[in-house]
Parts: C-alpha cells; structure tokens; sequence
C-alpha cells in the first residue's frame, strides 16, 4: 500500500486544521494509517502517512465534510 503524508500530497504543509479534519475522515472511515517521525528544520515530530487512494478519495471530494461546500483540491 503507498502510504504518503499529507505534505508529499499536497506539496506544501496542510496546517493542523485540515490534518485534523483528515484524520478525523480517516478515523471515521476506519482507514489505517502509520505514524512517522521526521526531523528538519522546518519541523521535527510525529507525521501521520495515510494511503494514497484515501487522500485523492478525501481531497476528491468523497469524504471531505467542508461545510462551505466546497471541494478541497490537490496542489
């Protein structure tokens, strides 16, 4: 399974708000994830990877809960 975390996918950092909205996606659609610790000089802690095809699922529109209505996009 490609396991990617949320700053590979999207190619810039997600900022803890849409971490936690997807995690909590990921929670409640029971998708396993692993967890990461990174070190560099923008950040240095724990990262969550999650499958591939949830995030493009996710940001695709499937299971983003956005209560503007509108899709979250890649990039």
């Amino acid at each position: 399974m490609d396991m990617i975390s949320l700053y590979d996918y999207l190619g810039h950092a997600a900022g803890p708000e849409l971490g936690k909205k997807v995690a909590g996606a990921a929670a409640r659609a029971g998708v396993k994830f692993q967890m990461k610790e990174v070190k560099h000089a923008g950040y240095n802690g724990p990262i969550m990877l999650y499958p591939r095809t949830f995030l493009d699922n996710f940001f695709g529109g499937g299971l983003n809960e956005s209560t503007s209505g509108k899709q979250l996009l890649k990039g």
